[in-house]
């Protein structure tokens, strides 16, 4: 009998490690694409490195090896990448307003963001989106009701991948570049602030955070860290410890900055949402979107 048999279960083992192959293949395939469809746009609107630079061989290595030139991290190459990344700042910033939050989301668009929307609406709360790349349609459409409803749209990482972006100067510009254009492309708004993956100054970036973040602020962007963290990273965090988290950290400051996150095993985070803001605004506490008008909280330099 066939059905049973240890020549069956032969047959399914192989079966589901060619379905694994196929899977990582179609997976690169339609990676590479992305990326090759991403350069020749980032090439099309000015974007890319310009003919001055020594590393640039041909088009199809423009934005992968140029980075080969900062030889140290005395190299200012990264200088005369993508002339265009960068926007006009005078960095004057708005007085603080008292007891005022900034609620932030990292790490989305996921499924959970359209509900995390809703809830915003609900109770009549801007906030800020930082976000990791993604231009499927669903995405799109977020990011355009984000906008449509006053919630800011930041610039969190294309890969998300510390160890790469966090090698160089040159290889966080190429991170930034692909979603700050695809943000600008699908929403008509530039956006103007970022969060580095991991705040700004972290166990990747020790050799490179004092050059990147000044080559950022040379461009004009505004990055901001945080004072109060759900510590919702963790698999392990409850609903009831994100809410205590949240409500009890703003308590401590003037103005709070908090660290949240837009994944789609967030549920608790969710679930946590309402009571949040329910509490804080019946202490008095009104919610705000960020802007780079507004001064940021940012993590102190490592001596």
């Amino acid at each position: 009998m066939y059905f049973g048999s240890v020549r069956f279960f032969k047959h399914i083992i192989l079966i589901v490690m060619a379905l694994v192959v196929i899977f990582s293949v179609s997976s690169c395939v339609l990676m590479g694409i992305s990326n090759h469809h991403m350069k020749k746009v980032l090439q099309e609107n000015g974007l890319a490195v310009t003919a001055k630079s020594p590393s640039v061989s041909s088009d199809s290595n423009m934005l992968l090896d140029h980075h080969n030139s900062e030889n140290s991290t005395a190299s200012f190459e990264y200088q005369k990448l993508y002339p265009k990344l960068a926007i006009e700042n005078d960095f004057k910033y708005n007085n603080d307003l008292p007891k005022s939050v900034y609620l932030s989301f990292d790490d989305g668009p996921s499924s959970l963001t359209p509900q995390i929307l809703d809830i915003l609406k609900e109770h009549n709360v801007k906030a800020t989106f930082f976000i990791n790349y993604s231009d499927s349609m669903e995405s799109q459409a977020l990011y355009k009701r984000m906008i449509d409803e006053g919630h800011t749209i930041g610039v969190h990482s294309t890969c998300h991948q510390y160890a790469t972006i966090y090698q160089s100067t040159s290889e966080f510009l190429d991170d930034f570049a692909q979603t700050a254009l695809m943000l600008e492309q699908v929403t008509g708004v530039k956006p103007e602030i970022f969060r580095f993956p991991g705040g700004s100054i972290n166990s990747y970036n020790r050799a490179v955070y004092q050059q990147t973040i000044s080559e950022m602020l040379r461009r004009g962007y505004t990055y901001y860290d945080w004072n109060v963290s759900a510590d919702d990273a963790t698999s392990t965090v409850t609903r009831d410890q994100i809410y205590t988290n949240v409500v009890n950290g703003v308590q401590k400051y003037n103005k709070s900055i908090v660290l949240m996150h837009d994944l789609s095993n967030k549920s608790d985070t969710l679930s946590a949402l309402p009571s949040i803001l329910e509490d804080l605004q019946a202490k008095g506490y009104k919610f705000y979107p960020l802007t780079k008008d507004v001064k940021p909280v940012a993590f102190d330099y490592v001596d």
